[in-house]
């Protein structure tokens, strides 16, 4: 396999891990764990779930980018359902190894959202 497929494919599974995670951190079960002082507003978890939906289908161009129209879209969808079941797992066994991605998801809002995040 080139290089630049190993690229693509090394993006294409960052961005659907990354997409599922961000989408199951807008659950409302989650957003207590992770952001237990905060009360959930409409804006932060829409915000929060657009961006993983944005990320999930980017993956796809990298898919198709690394393997071809073909093989490319069948990728994605086998990235997409691997992911989602990663983050489940995390979730169940390992919840604090998504709290990096969860402060900085909180700092990157924060700036945007300064009047209903505290600190």
């Amino acid at each position: 396999m080139p290089e630049e497929s190993l690229f693509w494919l090394s993006i294409a599974i960052l961005l659907t891990w990354l997409g599922c995670a961000l989408l199951a951190l807008a659950q409302e079960r989650h957003f207590g764990f992770f952001y237990p002082s905060l009360r959930p507003f409409d804006q932060f978890i829409r915000a929060q779930a657009a961006i993983g939906l944005i990320a999930v289908c980017f993956a796809l161009p990298a898919c198709i980018a690394a393997q071809g129209a073909g093989f490319g879209s069948v990728l994605w969808i086998f990235l997409t359902t691997a992911s989602a079941m990663a983050v489940a797992l995390q979730l169940t066994w390992t919840p604090g190894a998504l709290k990096p991605l969860a402060w900085l998801v909180k700092r990157l809002f924060s700036d945007f959202f300064s009047t209903n995040l505290p600190g």
